[in-house]
């Protein structure tokens, strides 16, 4: 079981005593008479003048919780601040339930107390995640400086849509094991294809031999792949409506 703790007092605790050891922390806020609910991870080691902050997006049937473990090694090591709301039901993303709106009170919320650079916001999904984390950074791209997903891609017609909304041509990084059981190397190359036709930069890594999990056999060679490219991409200045830093 999850005890939910005052996230604001936790970390405020944290960032004054850095030398105690960090735990993800539980969060939720209300929306709209909803409660939603995300997890929270500040390494000691993150810069307290302005950290990077990475928004995690979990496959369909997934949670916050869960892929923020798998990254909190990788945040250790390079400081950063880890945010992994949960979708409204955990089938999958819904934009009508998980739009931008969402996304920008939860990270507001969580992030109130601690020093982000709101130039380095970064995305990462998931399978289903990796789906809407496509749709989500063309929605916001002047928002986030970079997404990079693994194990998805669009599959029909009406994704590519999103493409015609996106304010910045946003750097975008998919990853995709070879043997991936439920999205197709053809669809990720037209989802890169149709995104740099449209001048978005956008690589394919392809991992041999992998399949369309993501866990602590992979986790670290996805993750290593997927910092690699979005800590190489930084907005100019930071949006003028993040109000946190």
């Amino acid at each position: 079981m999850t005890i939910r703790i005052p996230v604001f007092a936790f970390l405020t605790a944290l960032w004054l005593h850095p030398a105690c050891a960090a735990e993800i922390v539980a969060g939720h806020i209300t929306l709209a008479g909803a409660d939603r609910t995300y997890a929270l991870y500040a390494p000691p080691g993150a810069s307290q003048t302005g950290a990077p902050l990475l928004v995690l997006l979990h496959g369909s049937g997934g949670n916050g919780h869960r892929i923020a473990e798998l990254w909190k090694d990788m945040a250790d090591k390079n400081g950063i601040i880890l945010l992994a709301p949960d979708a409204f039901r955990n089938d999958r993303w819904r934009l009508r339930e998980d739009g931008p709106d969402v996304i920008h009170a939860i990270i507001g919320a969580a992030c109130a107390a601690l020093p982000v650079d709101g130039k380095r916001i970064y995305l990462f999904g998931q399978s289903g995640g990796a789906v809407y984390a496509l749709m989500l950074g063309m929605l916001e791209a002047p928002y986030f400086a970079a997404v990079a997903v693994h194990a998805g891609s669009w599959r029909n017609a009406r994704d590519y849509n999103a493409i015609a909304f996106a304010r910045r041509k946003i750097p975008v990084s998919i990853i995709i094991g070879s043997e991936d059981e439920f999205f197709s190397m053809a669809s990720v190359r037209r989802t890169q294809d149709a995104l740099k036709a449209a001048g978005f930069p956008a690589e394919v890594t392809v991992l041999p031999g992998q399949h369309h999990a993501f866990y602590e056999a992979n986790a670290a060679e996805i993750e290593k792949d997927a910092w690699t490219f979005l800590s190489a991409h930084s907005l100019d200045s930071a949006p003028a409506f993040i109000s946190y830093r």
